[in-house]
């Protein structure tokens, strides 16, 4: 058995988890409390009680999904379950990845996602929709053809599930192209942050200072990205890598897909929800998957694979 680990992005943080974890593993209380210290403010409080404004606000969510995943990864280890042989993180979770690896310092990367969130927020406002139902490659078809300058294709979850970004306009012509050409539906997602889009160009260059003053080192274990889909090793090719994420695809079918060609026969999800673990079925219904995010997914997950 070869496993990869898979860290989940902004969207699967939920008020209360963790809650049992914490009660039973240390650690849980040790990680948020360092990140609460490094950034003036008691994430777990947030985590615990909300409200749902704040746990959803892009500035708390981003710290406070790093310290619930790295806990849970933490937990992992401590308690002898298997080494993956790669790991990856969708979109946001690419940091919770290179904590995992080794090539990132916690507490950088604490300053690293509270920056990130930051120029976020601070972009243009935008839109997010899931068109759900159209081919991927249809849908690029129609949004080069069109020159849709003003909306970006951002997430490549699964077959028949993309996420696209941009301002209103650009958003809205995209998804009714979709709709006109059999996709099923469209969901907008409720932010106001237009992740993965071209409104996030002026930002990253922002951030790119920030990054730039971050000692990031070699992985122990490599790490898929998100643009790319490469495992690189080279100090400036990771970082310039963290800076194009903030506006380019997150490229998630042919991460797991590139895994799976490199040997990866079982994925486990760390983190709150079960989001990766649902894209993996829809990916290849194949793919051996299992989520962990409290203590009896946890205890399921180190007897599965104990018993492999």
């Amino acid at each position: 058995m070869s496993l990869g680990v898979l860290f989940p992005g902004q969207g699967s943080q939920s008020i209360g988890m963790l809650k049992d974890l914490k009660s039973s593993y240390s650690i849980v209380s040790e990680v948020f409390e360092e990140a609460s210290d490094l950034l003036s403010c008691d994430l777990w409080k947030i985590t615990k009680n909300g409200p749902e404004s704040k746990i959803n606000d892009t500035e708390f969510t981003q710290p406070i999904m790093l310290c619930a995943a790295f806990s849970i990864w933490k937990i992992w280890n401590e308690e002898g379950g298997d080494s993956p042989i790669y790991i990856a993180g969708h979109s946001f979770g690419e940091y919770t990845a290179l904590c995992a690896s080794g090539s990132l310092k916690f507490k950088d990367a604490i300053k690293l996602v509270k920056k990130r969130a930051e120029c976020m927020k601070n972009a243009p406002k935008g839109k997010m929709s899931a068109i759900i139902g159209i081919d991927f490659h249809k849908l690029k078809q129609l949004h080069e053809e069109n020159t849709l300058s003003e909306v970006s294709i951002a997430n490549i979850n699964a077959p028949g599930q993309i996420v696209i970004s941009g301002t209103e306009e650009g958003v809205s012509q995209l998804s009714e192209l979709a709709l006109s050409n059999k996709a099923k539906r469209v969901i907008p997602i409720p932010v106001s942050v237009a992740a993965h889009s071209s409104l996030m160009i002026d930002q990253s260059k922002i951030f790119k200072d920030f990054v730039d003053k971050v000692k990031i080192s070699d992985p122990t274990i490599p790490v898929v990205n998100n643009v790319d889909v490469k495992c690189e090793i080279n100090e400036a090719l990771i970082k310039d890598a963290l800076v194009r994420q903030l506006y380019s695809s997150v490229r998630w079918v042919e991460t797991i897909e590139y895994m799976e060609q490199e040997g990866v026969d079982f994925m486990l999800e760390l983190g709150p929800g079960k989001v990766l673990t649902s894209f993996n079925k829809r990916i290849d219904n194949s793919i051996n998957s299992i989520s962990v995010s409290d203590s009896n997914s946890l205890e399921t997950a180190l007897e599965t694979l104990g018993n492999l």
